[in-house]
């Protein structure tokens, strides 16, 4: 079990959950205490052209404030998208910042809140930043049911082509709003990689070094919410959708604990096949659980029971359920329609290079590493497990 021992806890200031929530957000900035002037929103292109946008907007304006939207959030967010952002912000001296849409538009949104006040060069910002004064409110409302980024400390993008993650408490919202209205409509793929993605958060949070009972509590519930609820919503029950939603906020929660490999997998997937990262997530998280099956035994064991919600249950069970649900809603089990070519030499050793994860239970050996991509290129769970249950 995760230690009692809680040495920091993040959740956001307010969360307002119901379908239609988004309209509300300007009477609850003013309940806040956030005075008059511009908010400035930070959109995903599409969601900001096919009317998302236009109910947060209106409410806004209803309670007096003035609204600026940049909507220029296409793909994942990189130096250039966001300097562009955080200038346009500061010109309008927001008093707040909301973001909306997946992942990339609130994670720009949190950077361009921290930039309306840091002197920093925005290529700078590197892992933890200090605690500024005076940060403009900053408001979440997710689009996708999988970023999580609603509840967490960390804001990604990329410099120079590679991923980086910039850190701080101040990134937790002052408000998260979880709209389901906003999730009725995504398309199937979208809803299955994104909440595939939110499993990954829930599972690899719980098996970081620094989890502890708190966050465990809300991972154990957002896992089994999305096993749960994934095959229905997929095919497109409303209310299996918002409660795919409200599980992607709770493990966003836990996944201030820190990910662990099975996300270092995937940015090297990501970069070398151009996978969507929900993908690149499922397809990682059951050999992420071989490779970690050498973490002690009691908190594999009480990881796979509560996801699992079984008192029986083992770590590999839980990592062939995770594979046999990615299958059930047609995501990619293994790397063969991505090229011939096996990386797996290459991969091993640029996962524990990039990305290494002091966090993981299990140190990240190169070798080790090139041994499980090779089983995860056809897509054979057993044998990583096998494998991977050898210590070096």
């Amino acid at each position: 079990m995760a230690s009692a021992d809680i040495a920091e806890f993040l959740f956001p200031r307010k969360v307002v959950r119901r379908a239609g929530a988004s309209a509300e957000v300007g009477a609850l900035l003013s309940a806040q205490g956030v005075r008059s002037g511009s908010v400035f929103i930070v959109a995903d292109r599409f969601v900001h052209e096919s009317g998302m946008t236009s109910a947060l907007i209106a409410g806004l304006h209803e309670a007096g404030f003035e609204t600026r939207v940049f909507s220029g959030i296409v793909g994942e967010p990189n130096l250039d998208m966001v300097q562009e952002a955080a200038a346009s912000a500061a010109a309008v001296q927001a008093v707040a910042v909301i973001g909306m849409g997946g992942g990339s538009a609130l994670d720009t949104a949190k950077l361009v809140s921290y930039q309306t006040v840091s002197g920093a060069s925005l290529r700078e910002l590197k892992g933890p930043v200090p605690f500024l004064a005076n940060l403009p409110a900053l408001v979440m409302i997710p689009t996708t049911t999988g970023t999580g980024a609603e509840a967490t400390k960390v804001a990604m993008f990329a410099v120079d082509g590679a991923k980086r993650a910039v850190l701080s408490a101040q990134f937790v919202p002052d408000i998260a709003v979880l709209d389901a209205d906003l999730v009725a409509d995504l398309p199937p793929a979208v809803l299955a990689a994104t909440a595939l993605d939110a499993l990954s958060h829930a599972i690899e949070s719980m098996m970081s070094t620094t989890s502890n009972e708190l966050t465990w509590h809300f991972s154990g519930e957002a896992a089994r919410r999305i096993f749960a609820q994934l095959p229905r919503a997929f095919d497109g029950d409303r209310e299996a959708r918002s409660d795919l939603l409200y599980a992607s906020f709770l493990a966003g929660v836990s996944l201030n604990a820190g990910v662990t490999l099975g996300h270092s997998m995937s940015y090297i997937l990501a970069a070398r096949h151009h996978l969507a990262h929900g993908v690149g997530c499922a397809l990682a998280l059951p050999f992420a659980l071989a490779y970690n099956q050498l973490m002690p035994a009691e908190e594999a064991d009480d990881i796979a029971r509560l996801v699992l919600d079984r008192p029986d249950a083992t770590l590999r069970e839980l990592a062939e359920d995770v594979q046999r649900l990615t299958a059930a809603v047609g995501i990619p089990t293994d790397l063969t329609g991505f090229g011939a070519e096996d990386e797996s030499s290459t991969l091993g050793p640029a996962v524990a290079r990039d990305y290494p994860r002091p966090t993981n239970p299990v140190a990240l050996e190169p070798e080790r590493l090139a041994l499980l991509f090779s089983h995860l290129r056809t897509g054979d769970l057993a044998g990583a497990w096998t494998a991977m249950g050898v210590p070096a």
